[in-house]
């Protein structure tokens, strides 16, 4: 009589019917990166900054390149906590976009990041798929399109043609003093020197009428 050989479990990789699989570590860090640039084109702050070109005429290219910038930090930082991201956002704003902002934006913004990376991680992408979803909608209506960028921007790179569009607007609307004269941009201006003839006499020039 042959005698009864017990199998072993299966080792195979296939999931067993109805049970998932967990999410790969690339959609884990895609959902984190598009939660990131949805939180940014949610902030009222930024988009005024963008809108009034705050940060010279690529304010539109600066947003995506901040949303590149921070998912970079948390890349290596993976600790980085609220204050850590919270100082780094209000850095950008400043040196960017030459706003300080004190109505608690930065912060709010900043946990909302830091939320959103930890249920990233959990694999819970109820939340930035919501917020996906009401994106949708709004572009469905004429909405803006956006782009995510892992480059590090150069201060010579003011007429680098950038790979965003800001449909939502008007580009001949957005011709603004702030855009002819970025603060960069602006010199203090120099009193008048003195000037001094062939035989060392100093010339003295008057404001008014002779």
């Amino acid at each position: 009589m042959a005698a009864l050989i017990a199998q072993p479990p299966s080792l195979s990789a296939e999931p067993q019917e109805g049970v998932a699989l967990p999410p790969s570590p690339e959609k884990i860090q895609a959902k984190f990166e598009l939660s990131i640039v949805l939180t940014l084109h949610a902030w009222q702050d930024l988009s005024v900054a963008v809108q009034n070109q705050w940060g010279g005429p690529d304010s539109s290219e600066k947003r995506d390149w901040f949303a590149g910038a921070i998912a970079d930090l948390i890349a290596a930082s993976p600790d980085a906590d609220v204050e850590y991201v919270e100082e780094f956002l209000q850095n950008v704003m400043n040196d960017e976009f030459e706003a300080v902002l004190d109505d608690g934006s930065v912060e709010e913004v900043a946990a909302k990041i830091v939320g959103l990376r930890k249920l990233a991680l959990q694999g819970n992408f109820t939340i930035v798929d919501e917020m996906t979803r009401k994106w949708e909608e709004r572009q469905r209506r004429g909405g803006e399109t956006i782009r995510f960028q892992h480059v590090e921007r150069a201060e010579d790179e003011d007429d680098t043609d950038w790979d965003s569009d800001d449909s939502g607007q008007d580009p001949d609307d957005q011709d603004t003093e702030m855009a002819e004269a970025p603060p960069l941009m602006r010199i203090p201006k120099e009193k008048a020197q003195p000037e001094v003839d062939d035989e060392g006499f100093t010339k003295v020039v008057s404001k008014k009428k002779r």
